[in-house]
């Protein structure tokens, strides 16, 4: 029996969340970290900070607001000590013949929040910790996936297979709207499918769909241990067996392929 190889999937499948959210913004020194029950986080662009029953996070010259009952920890960080010039470049001060008055105080400096990477607008397309997960505009929200889908659609006045093509690897909703009016004004169309329809693969985990687990394509489910379970029902074994059986592979056909071999050799022995 192999040892257990799940924990690399497991994290595979938790780095696909975050995009979620981390998607996106390079960590800072000084910034702090919100640390979710879910297990994903997300990396501030300076303070976190508890407001009543919310947590709020500096993020991209504007602030992100989470239910503060999703949040687990905030782990603060140290801001960076300012450098420090070597000898040779530190003034040194010659007293003259008479004393001289001390020099006028700096005016004071004016911070300036930071401000992210250029054009990000920290308005996320797929967040689980809204209530409205998918936005397809600041202004217009969905509960699913095919709705926003459904939505940019009829903003480009393009069909959904166009919108689902001319996707881009950001979960920015604004850098991603940018993407399709450029590609609307390119006259980009609808690529139709040419020859036999490929195989599609189901993926086991999909952080963007509704119930992000699938054990089959009808049996959905809202957390790993839940999908765990269901594949330890259906192969009649514990769910510390199909753990240690799962296959490094977040394709669901892969996978039970993986754990029907695995049956068939504990059965020939």
């Amino acid at each position: 029996m192999s040892p257990p190889r799940w924990q690399t999937v497991r994290a595979a499948a938790l780095l696909l969340a975050v995009a979620s959210t981390a998607l996106f913004g390079a960590h800072r020194a000084g910034a702090d970290i919100i640390h979710f029950k879910d297990g994903m986080k997300t990396v501030c662009q300076g303070k976190a900070w508890e407001e009543k029953d919310e947590v709020r996070c500096e993020y991209g010259g504007g602030v992100l607001i989470y239910s503060k009952a999703d949040v687990q920890t905030i782990e603060r960080q140290k801001a960076p000590d300012p450098p420090t010039d070597p000898p040779e470049n530190r003034a040194v001060r010659v007293p003259g013949p008479t004393s001289a008055p001390p020099p006028a105080a700096p005016p004071p400096r004016t911070l300036a929040l930071p401000q992210g990477r250029p054009n990000a607008s920290a308005v996320l397309f797929y967040d689980p910790r809204r209530p409205k997960k998918y936005w397809s505009s600041p202004t217009r929200q969905h509960d699913y996936y095919r709705e926003a889908v459904s939505a940019l659609a009829a903003d480009f006045d393009r069909p959904e297979e166009w919108v689902e093509q001319h996707m881009i690897d950001s979960n920015d909703l604004m850098e991603l709207r940018r993407h399709l009016e450029e590609r609307r004004a390119a006259g980009d169309e609808t690529q139709p499918a040419t020859g036999a329809p490929a195989e599609t693969a189901v993926e086991f985990y999909n952080p963007r769909r509704p119930a992000k687990y699938w054990t089959s394509e009808k049996a959905h489910h809202n957390s790993l241990a839940e999908a765990l379970q269901a594949l330890a029902r259906d192969f009649s074994e514990t769910t510390e067996w199909v753990e240690s059986h799962m296959p490094e592979s977040n394709d669901l056909n892969v996978i039970r392929q993986s754990l029907a071999q695995a049956k068939n050799s504990d059965a020939a022995q």
